[in-house]
């Protein structure tokens, strides 16, 4: 079957994989400009990098721990820590170099066609038509598909369909994502992340450095939820200066290089439905954290979810 999937994350990359090796035809179309989604890693002023999607991969699936076996091998990734106030038997790992080193090596070898803008996802024929405008230096498409495989937010997927298929109502948490280059060290305490439950801005501080994504001291910060939704819609340079001054303490004395704030509108699904992935209408196939939950492995369980339903190629 022609297959195509919607989004380039880990569970659009993954499904596609999969459903590439067991014999269909997979076309992969994402309107970002690389492959990752959250996947992501900002490259600093002064080359320090920075993860400010995703910040580690969590391993408690078999499925999973096999993947991570063959890419650590590889070197692709590495063993960063097992908690953070505490051991607690789950390893954390992260990539080798940012975070979207690792979907840029699984797209290899897939048809991933990137800085394509989906606006629909029809009906066609007794199949599927997803169609893009012109834009962004491409022209408008569209390719035919016997089944899509929709891995973008929930929202943005009921808006594809358009009444075309019962798309449950999902709601997300955002998320400001604010990166730091500095001049000299963090004061992070060890491993290097710390995880905030109580603090009025913060519920992430990560250093880049000692998770060895960064040669070059650099900071990534995640705001609350209630801190993003009420700085949305504010001034993106006075954003950047308020959480800059917010995120001084960290900063161990250090001075700011470079600093930028990255806005994640669907950062965090409210409520993580049952499924895996979710059949809306024949042939239409969600994925996604809002299914397999809010962590990489979410995304990923979820993507190899949605390629078993679609099963092998007759």
């Amino acid at each position: 079957m022609q297959i195509v999937v919607v989004g380039s994350g880990l569970a659009g990359l993954t499904a596609a994989r999969l459903l590439t090796d067991t014999g269909h035809r997979v076309v992969v179309v994402d309107k970002g400009r690389r492959p990752g989604g959250r996947m992501a890693t900002a490259e600093l002023s002064g080359g320090a990098r920075a993860d400010h999607g995703a910040q580690f991969v969590t391993v408690r699936s078999d499925e999973l721990g096999l993947d991570v076996g063959d890419w650590t091998t590889e070197g692709v990734v590495h063993e960063w820590c097992r908690g953070f106030v505490a051991d607690d038997g789950h390893p954390r790992y992260v990539v080798t170099g940012g975070m979207a080193v690792l979907p840029a090596r699984l797209a290899r070898g897939l048809d991933v066609r990137q800085s394509v803008h989906v606006d629909a996802v029809v009906p066609a024929d007794g199949a599927w038509s997803v169609t893009w405008p012109s834009g962004h230096g491409a022209p408008a498409g569209s390719l035919r598909a016997d089944a899509v495989v929709i891995t973008s937010p929930v929202p943005q997927a009921a808006a594809l369909l358009d009444g075309a298929a019962d798309v449950p109502d999902v709601t997300y948490d955002a998320t400001l994502s604010l990166v730091v280059a500095l001049d000299g060290p963090a004061d992070v305490p060890a491993p290097g992340g710390v995880q905030l439950v109580d603090d009025p801005v913060w519920s992430w501080v990560g250093d880049n450095r000692a998770k060895g994504v960064s040669d070059l001291p650099s900071l990534t910060l995640h705001t609350t939820a209630a801190v993003a939704a009420e700085r949305w819609d504010a001034d993106g340079d006075q954003v950047t200066r308020d959480l800059v001054a917010a995120a001084a303490p960290w900063f161990g004395g250090s001075s700011v290089v470079d600093a930028r704030v990255h806005r994640w509108r669907y950062a965090t699904p409210k409520v993580v439905r049952p499924e895996r992935c979710l059949e809306v209408a024949p042939g239409i196939l969600l994925a996604g954290d809002a299914f397999g939950g809010p962590r990489v492995e979410g995304a990923y369980l979820s993507g190899r979810a949605a390629a078993a339903a679609v099963g092998p190629a007759g």
